[in-house]
């Protein structure tokens, strides 16, 4: 809610600084906020589906060679999503977590349809090189008895899309969502397919041209 805030709050005291729209060419770098949503079907052989979110952040930078053509790397963080469920049991009290803690280095080629002279939409397909830590935690009257934690990194199918709002041609704003496959279990010196397992995230971004 703060970031549309923000957004809407910059669009309206630069929209008085006349006509302009984005560079045609030439470097640029952002920094963005948002909502990253892990997915794991089956975490580590459990059964149990991990679904949760926390707050994200990135930064990214590309080269626009053309108005509708762009290469971007981007850093993504995933904050560190994890639920944990309590209870009592006979007399006894209990708590278990869960957490998938989430990064990923990001490459695509951005494709960029204008629309006027302020708005475009883009799409961006690339790869993610991504690493992951799983941990799990296992307490009882406060004394832990048992915990786990497992590294996984990979590279995987990355598409993005959104839209975006030129305030000079310097200063830009961006919303999207991007998603990319992640495999958080090893078994056997391979990575398990079958676990499904997803990350997306929605951003607002700020965007600098040089």
């Amino acid at each position: 809610m703060k970031c549309s805030v923000m957004l809407l709050a910059a669009g309206a005291l630069l929209s008085s600084a006349g006509t302009a729209v984005a560079a045609d060419k030439g470097w640029y770098a952002g920094v963005g906020v948002g909502q990253m949503s892990t997915e794991v079907d089956d975490i580590l052989g459990s059964t149990y589906r991990f679904d949760e979110s926390d707050t994200a952040f990135k930064v990214f930078g590309g080269y626009k060679f053309f108005p509708w053509l762009s290469v971007e790397g981007a850093y993504v963080d995933g904050g560190s999503p994890s639920i944990t469920e309590k209870g009592v049991i006979d007399g006894v009290s209990y708590k278990g977590t869960v957490g998938v803690e989430l990064q990923s280095l990001v490459a695509a080629a951005v494709f960029t349809l204008p629309i006027g002279e302020r708005f475009e939409l883009f799409a961006k397909p690339g790869v993610s090189f991504w690493n992951s830590t799983t941990d799990v935690r296992y307490q009882e009257d406060g004394t832990t008895l048992g915990k786990y934690s497992q590294d996984d990194d990979g590279s995987a199918f990355f598409i993005g899309a959104g839209a975006g709002f030129n305030f000079n041609e310097h200063l830009g704003a961006r919303i999207e969502y991007e998603w990319f496959d992640v495999a958080v279990q090893y078994e056997d010196g391979e990575f398990n397919d079958d676990l499904d397992a997803t990350a997306g995230l929605w951003s607002v971004s700020f965007v600098y041209s040089f």
